[in-house]
């Protein structure tokens, strides 16, 4: 989202405004002719001119026009009671059957979200993120993505992921640093620490078999990109993790 990266599950609820690059990547289960993995998506999608011109004008929509700037760098809605409606609300809103009450239920959505509290939501991509790719740089930076996606437990060479694009390693660095506001380590490290995230609860590895499943192989530069990309040690994430699940 943006130059944000990170894990997402069941239940995610976001805003995103116009211009926001985003994208999904479903576990490579999902991959392998599984039919019993599926994903139930409800999308709300409209444009700036989806109703009329200056309707989102009215003093009564000031916080909707927060909110559009808000959406900008991609909001996500915390669990709790918010979420529980809202999720409510999109249902609604794509299942009605009549014209009146999708777009009743469409700015009830919209009131909703605006009046979230700073606790209920969290703000994904950088502030003042700007959009710098075109067709050609998303099929690039997509190939970019997709090699490391399938090979970040292995070691991933700087000379391979330039020539998958056919440039120079200098020219691939600063190309990649423009187009996506951060370095190629920084997303690889993103990366193979988000896939961490997900052994941490979804298996019953030590966090050194982690540590080396996610193409590291030393576990103290393991346990600092750790901390550094998710503000926590891998050993307190788990627990903060079980102690969530336990609540819930």
């Amino acid at each position: 989202m943006g130059n944000h990266i990170g894990p997402f599950t069941d239940g995610d609820l976001m805003l995103i405004s116009s211009n926001l690059p985003h994208v999904w990547k479903n576990d490579q289960a999902f991959h392998k002719g599984n039919e019993g993995l599926k994903v139930d998506v409800y999308v709300i999608h409209f444009t700036g001119d989806a109703l009329k011109e200056g309707f989102f004008d009215l003093p009564e929509f000031t916080k909707v026009k927060t909110l559009f700037q808000l959406g900008t760098q991609g909001l996500l809605v915390l669990p709790g009671k918010q979420h529980k409606k809202i999720a409510r609300l999109i249902k609604e809103t794509v299942n009605a059957t009549r014209g009146i009450e999708r777009i009743i239920s469409f700015i009830k959505t919209l009131d909703t979200l605006s009046v979230l509290e700073k606790d209920e939501y969290e703000l994904l991509s950088s502030p003042g993120y700007i959009n710098k790719l075109n067709v050609g740089d998303e099929d690039r930076i997509n190939t970019v993505m997709n090699y490391v996606m399938q090979h970040y437990s292995e070691e991933i060479n700087l000379e391979k992921v330039s020539q998958l694009i056919n440039l120079t390693n200098a020219s691939f660095s600063r190309y990649f640093k423009y187009k996506t506001h951060k370095t190629f380590s920084e997303f690889l490290n993103e990366i193979r620490i988000v896939n961490a995230c997900k052994l941490l609860i979804n298996t019953d590895l030590t966090i050194a078999q982690i540590c080396y499943r996610t193409g590291y192989n030393n576990i103290s530069h393991f346990n600092r990109q750790f901390k550094l990309i998710t503000g926590v040690t891998a050993n307190r994430y788990k627990r903060n993790f079980m102690q969530k699940a336990f609540q819930d």
